[in-house]
């Protein structure tokens, strides 16, 4: 893709990640979940390229949020595990990705991802203290891996982060810890694979703005919802993410 062709696509994709950001601000997460699936399927571009535009929004958006909410740093003593075994997973998955065609891994974690939050807004899940280091570990785990091949890394993760009782501004901080690291080896993998062109590094430069300033609009709502509103509108957008990638996969399949 020309970079001519590039400018003439920035007024929608400013539009998209100034809508996308609005989500991260209410939510504390879902930026790049909302932005790579609408690229991908407006522009008829690859993935990878879609992944390397959300860069520079990632690392602004969460570095912002994680200064926001500082205060909640010790939450990191409870969640370090499943950090690191996402990190490491996602590490070794990632040198699959310009070798497989992920449109039916999309499709598959999509469906597993909307059968399962589906079922928690029905019916709650409860992680209780007993029972959160061996949840933190298998998410992790399972995290890291749909990261690596797919550069979806949130599910299940936050799924039990938010199924764990943590409070609005220890899930924000958590959230964003683990969203920043899996974005540096997202970055890191990428760029070793040499999948993004200085050109998309650019575009991801140029739409941190919008990014950002949708980020701090939709902060403005989140602080006047109640904790239950709150953890409802998370999975929420997890459901939405999760349909969002069965159609990335499935329009994958039908228009490759």
């Amino acid at each position: 893709m020309t970079f001519e062709t590039l400018l003439s696509l920035l007024p929608w994709l400013i539009l998209i990640f100034l809508a996308s950001g609005m989500v991260k601000g209410i939510s504390g997460f879902g930026m790049p979940f909302i932005a790579i699936p609408a690229s991908t399927i407006l522009f008829n571009v690859p993935i990878t390229q879609a992944m390397g535009w959300v860069l520079a929004s990632g690392f602004a958006t969460n570095l912002v949020q994680l200064f926001q909410a500082r205060r909640h740093w010790r939450i990191l003593q409870s969640i370090w595990l499943m950090v690191l075994v996402l990190l490491v997973t996602m590490a070794f998955t990632m040198q699959l990705l310009s070798r497989l065609n992920t449109h039916w891994l999309s499709i598959a974690l999509g469906g597993v991802m909307v059968l399962s939050i589906a079922a928690q807004l029905a019916r709650p899940l409860t992680v209780t203290a007993e029972k959160k280091t061996r949840y933190y570990l298998i998410s992790g785990f399972f995290s890291g891996l749909f990261g690596g091949l797919t550069s979806f890394f949130g599910f299940p993760a936050l799924q039990v982060l938010i199924a764990s009782g943590l409070k609005k501004l220890e899930f924000i901080f958590a959230t964003s810890f683990v969203l920043f690291s899996g974005t540096l080896v997202l970055a890191i993998g990428l760029g070793t694979q040499g999948l993004v062109t200085p050109y998309d590094g650019l575009m991801s430069v140029l739409l941190f703005i919008p990014a950002v300033l949708g980020m701090l609009l939709g902060q403005r709502l989140r602080e006047r919802m109640s904790p239950a509103v709150f953890a409802r509108v998370v999975l929420m957008v997890l459901l939405a993410t999760g349909a969002s990638m069965f159609l990335r996969g499935l329009y994958g399949l039908l228009y490759a």
